[in-house]
């Protein structure tokens, strides 16, 4: 067996989830309307769980409730519902005191979008 190296460079393309990844990366909730059921998926769903395969998309607050959570070794964690959404979302904590149950999307850090929910901000 002879052991070569093989390195591979390439871009992902966001395509149908652009308006989804846009929003991430500006710290908007964009969701998926379903255009048979009205469901509203966030994470958007390419095809509902009625099977519909088109919709529209909808600017959320960014308000969720965290269900659980988990501390890692590489940071805190939470499985949690975005208000207006269905289902659940997995999203990486900032700045999120251990006994907060509220919070809001923020902006991604870095070149990758990222689902990053911090504290709610007061007015």
């Amino acid at each position: 067996m002879i052991a070569y190296n093989l390195s591979l460079e390439y871009t992902l393309q966001p395509g149908w989830m652009a308006p989804f990844i846009d929003g991430l990366r500006e710290g908007r909730a964009v969701a998926r309307v379903c255009a048979s059921c009205a469901r509203i998926s966030f994470v958007p769903l390419r095809t509902c769980l009625c099977g519909g395969t088109s919709g529209t998309w909808k600017t959320l607050s960014g308000h969720a409730g965290i269900h659980t959570r988990t501390t890692g070794t590489d940071g805190d964690f939470a499985l949690a519902r975005f208000k207006g959404a269905s289902g659940f979302a997995t999203v990486r904590l900032a700045d999120m005191p251990p006994e907060a149950t509220l919070g809001i999307l923020v902006p991604a850090t870095g070149d990758l979008p990222q689902l990053i929910l911090g504290p709610e901000r007061t007015v």
